[in-house]
């Protein structure tokens, strides 16, 4: 009984001996049996306590053992977590069917008790670049998935040609798999007597094969590419053949752009061996919760940090514990060569300097407001800006020793060309601020960040100019909202990305990507957030449970957002994000 128990852990700090037999007593009440080495640790970790939190301590403790090793016991006969972690425990023989605790497994759970609300944030963050990412592969002809770390394939900046094919195979192989498996082009058993229903709106619809449309009339559904064969000239493309499109009776259907290589749903017919266009839109979304279900655990942690479903069990009851005190605070072009911008950095991190725990910090490119690879004494003025940043940091010395700061590179930085994924900033230009402020990481564009099970992408470029310079149909108009012009623009540009799984859903020509790195580029399944630092105005959409949302240009306005992946709401842990501004 609690009241036996709690006899037993009044003990004599004058009388080593008995301390020692009462809490093997202890131990054996639970139905443990400690070794030797394990008990002396105990005392020892008792010792640091006074009288009365003694006995709370060795309650924890041995409540946490017991648990671990039971849990263990029946996930394996004791070869689950509690032996697996450290050591852990061991059934011994005889009648009683004791469970031996070992010094390794009170280490272990001990230290675990140990950890306050800091030390599982920092453990639950995990950055990855865009170079180390896996790639998730898809077969269709198996409908199975396989996560491709760098060590199971070779990869290259500059691959062969059959990569690219490759790439884009890819591309459509993904989403295609995620649209059979949507109820409208889902195949049904019917009465032979009601196969008229589509017709009537309550059927399913069926996807036919470009190399199918051939010899075949009538209105037909397709899901393809949007490739341009000839000058001027576009197709549509899937795993089978191309065929000439015309769009000049097409209407869009949905919201968002369509450019080259966009991944479309057509609705059309084959008019003297051109396919006439009545209706096209973008790709039905999946949610990322129905694409973890179909692409399964082992294939989807691309941080390795969630091994098994009991490890995900775990990490999701850390996160609604200890998963308020995250926050991001997240700027876009980070003018170095700015005076001002300089000094309302000072002016922002000043204001941080007494917060326990601190934010994560993420400067996003561009870090001058005009490219210095061509100007005289560009590499040794960048290297300036940058030990610049680095002494306005060490002004506040708590944010200088504790802060977390994330670098993403802008399309002007200094690096390797214009290509997407883009490297980090280079060591050269960097080493004085990563070496005065020690939590510095400067990161590829874009990069991943998991906060405890959330994924959130970060990601610098311009997409919403970029996608309405190469739109090809005139979004759709929805006279039902309410929303300004640049407001839909933003609208139209988020679905784009989401709707097609990609970062960069534009023709290669205008936007370059290294083949073999086409995949840190995707957004399959969703994460949970996506923050693209653009220079049109700030903007959080929430859209098939996302969060897509842009921090704005920081010189204009300085203007910046903390956003919190976890925040508690109406009994649900949801998202928030605050839209700030440094006041003159």
């Amino acid at each position: 009984s609690l009241t036996s128990l709690t006899s037993i852990l009044t003990m004599s700090t004058g009388n080593p001996a008995q301390s020692r037999r009462r809490v093997q007593r202890a131990f054996k009440m639970r139905g443990l049996a400690v070794q030797a080495p394990a008990l002396d640790a105990m005392l020892n970790v008792l010792q640091l306590e006074n009288a009365q939190s003694s006995q709370d301590v060795l309650v924890a403790i041995l409540d946490e053992i017991k648990e671990r090793l039971m849990s263990s016991d029946r996930a394996g006969g004791g070869g689950g977590r509690g032996a697996g972690a450290g050591g852990g425990g061991d059934r011994i023989g005889g009648g009683s069917q004791q469970l031996v605790v070992t010094k390794s497994l009170l280490a272990d759970v001990v230290a675990d008790l140990s950890r306050d609300g800091g030390d599982v944030t920092d453990e639950a963050l995990q950055l990855l670049d865009a170079f180390r990412t896996p790639r998730l592969a898809y077969d269709s002809m198996r409908k199975q998935f396989t996560l491709m770390t760098d060590r199971m394939e070779k990869r290259s900046l500059y691959a062969e040609a059959i990569r690219k094919v490759e790439m884009f195979a890819q591309r459509y192989a993904l989403v295609q798999q995620r649209i059979l498996k949507q109820d409208l082009f889902r195949p049904k058993l019917v009465a032979a007597g009601k196969s008229s229903s589509s017709k009537q709106g309550g059927g399913t619809h069926t996807l036919t094969p470009v190399e199918s449309l051939l010899g075949r009339s009538g209105v037909k559904f397709l899901l393809g590419m949007v490739v341009q064969v000839e000058e001027g000239r576009y197709y549509l493309e899937d795993h089978t053949a191309q065929v000439p499109m015309d769009l000049s009776q097409a209407s869009v259907l949905t919201d968002g752009f369509i450019t080259e290589n966009s991944i479309v749903l057509v609705e059309g017919e084959m008019m003297d061996g051109v396919l006439l266009v009545h209706r096209m839109g973008s790709p039905i979304i999946e949610t990322r919760q129905d694409a973890l279900d179909t692409i399964g655990l082992q294939n989807s942690d691309i941080f390795n940090s969630m091994s098994s479903l009991s490890e995900l069990e775990k990490l999701k009851e850390q996160e609604i514990e200890h998963g308020e005190e995250g926050m991001f605070v997240i700027l876009s072009d980070v003018h170095l060569d700015n005076p001002i911008v300089m000094e309302k950095l000072d002016t922002l991190l000043e204001g941080f300097q007494d917060m326990t725990p601190l934010p994560v910090f993420i400067f996003m490119g561009n870090f001058t407001s005009m490219p210095l690879s061509a100007a005289r004494d560009g590499t040794k003025i960048m290297t300036g800006y940058f030990e610049e940043l680095a002494n306005i940091i060490c002004k506040h010395r708590h944010v200088a020793d504790e802060g977390r700061f994330v670098f993403v590179p802008g399309p002007n930085d200094p690096g390797m060309a214009a290509i997407m994924p883009r490297p980090p900033i280079p060591n050269y230009f960097t080493g004085a601020l990563r070496t005065k402020v020690p939590h510095a990481v400067f990161t590829s564009n874009p990069c991943r960040i998991r906060y405890f099970s959330k994924e959130l992408v970060f990601c610098r470029q311009d997409i919403v100019s970029k996608l309405r310079r190469n739109c090809l149909l005139a979004p759709r108009e929805d006279v039902m909202n309410e929303r300004s012009g640049s407001q839909r623009m933003i609208q139209h540009a988020v679905k784009s990305m989401l709707d097609q799984g990609h970062l960069c859903p534009l023709p290669m020509p205008f936007n370059p990507i290294y083949w073999q790195y086409d995949h840190a580029l995707r957004l399959y399944p969703l994460p949970d957030a996506v923050v693209v630092g653009d220079r049109v105005e700030q903007y959080y959409e929430t859209y098939a449970e996302c969060d897509a949302l842009n921090p704005g240009s920081f010189p204009n306005g300085f203007n910046f957002v903390v956003y919190r992946p976890l925040v508690e709401q109406d009994g649900t842990m949801k998202s928030d994000l605050e839209f700030s501004q440094i006041d003159d």
